[in-house]
């Protein structure tokens, strides 16, 4: 059973996604999106979220060091 996670990287961004597979350096993610806040017309903030890799076409490495 796959499960979706939240990872605050040590740069700063906060990604989501589904783990499809855990090792013991890292995790294997399939379609990872950033979560990032933008102002909406109104003047107020909201949250937006982006592909984190548009261009892959696998799954992605999210090396355990890289994460806060």
């Amino acid at each position: 059973m796959n499960e979706i996670k939240v990872f605050k990287m040590i740069n700063g961004e906060e990604i989501i996604s589904e783990v499809f597979n855990q090792f013991a350096d890292y995790f294997e993610l399939k379609n990872p999106a950033t979560i990032m806040l933008q102002q909406t017309q109104s003047g107020g903030m909201g949250v937006g979220i982006a592909p984190y890799m548009p261009y892959a076409t696998d799954n992605i490495k999210l090396y355990k060091g890289a994460i806060a």
